[in-house]
């Protein structure tokens, strides 16, 4: 990963940035391969379920590794690397914070304040330079978008669910399909404005907190 350099991170930063980034690299490493070896074993054939498993275990010990060889020179470079990459990540968590959540935002939310955060202390680490206030809101409107796009999907699948039918009349005297629809689009309008809110007041405050600091 090319990246620049960055000042040396506070003791607790760093710790902070060394568990979200080893965690996630071991997730992702083990939820990619359990995937990918369980959807071949679905839809194609040839693996068994204990051939996931290995898969499985298999992206985990991988994910150790990367660790191990790699983690300290990601810390360094956390607040330099470039955004493309750094947007190929956000979208593989929130897919997998989707499928943890089983389809609630809670994940995908969290991710947004956790990305406004990140936008905030970059700006600290790199004042002239990537992401100053419009490019603040950037990063707010993409985690926006990733997480009404999640879960406008999700939305309207669960309405062919008899239990959410079902719900939706109990609650809002809801009948049609069409209905159901109107309501999950302003239900996720709703999500998307929560999120811009929500992941530029995190980027604000991080940005505050350590203009104190400096």
């Amino acid at each position: 990963m090319s990246v620049r350099q960055v000042p040396i991170l506070s003791r607790f930063e760093n710790a902070m940035v060394g568990i979200f980034l080893g965690g996630a690299c071991v997730w992702l490493s083990f939820v990619a391969c359990w995937w990918a070896a369980a959807m071949v074993h679905m839809y194609v054939g040839g693996v068994s379920v204990n051939m996931v498993i290995v898969a499985a275990l298999t992206g985990l010990l991988a994910g150790i590794v990367l660790d191990a060889l790699f983690l300290r020179r990601w810390i360094r470079g956390f607040y330099a690397a470039r955004l493309w990459m750094l947007a190929i990540v956000y979208g593989a968590l929130c897919v997998v914070a989707v499928a943890s959540f089983m389809g609630l935002p809670v994940g995908t939310f969290a991710l947004g304040l956790l990305a406004g955060a990140y936008a905030g202390r970059r700006q600290i680490h790199n004042p002239s330079r990537d992401i100053p206030g419009h490019g603040l809101r950037r990063v707010a409107l993409f985690a926006a978008l990733l997480t009404a796009g999640a879960a406008l999907p999700i939305g309207l699948l669960a309405l062919h669910e008899p239990s959410a039918r079902e719900l939706f009349r109990t609650m809002l005297g809801i009948r049609s399909w069409g209905a159901g629809v109107v309501v999950i689009s302003l239900l996720c309008m709703a999500l998307f404005g929560a999120q811009y809110w929500c992941s530029l007041g995190a980027a604000g405050l991080a940005l505050r907190i350590g203009a104190k600091r400096a």
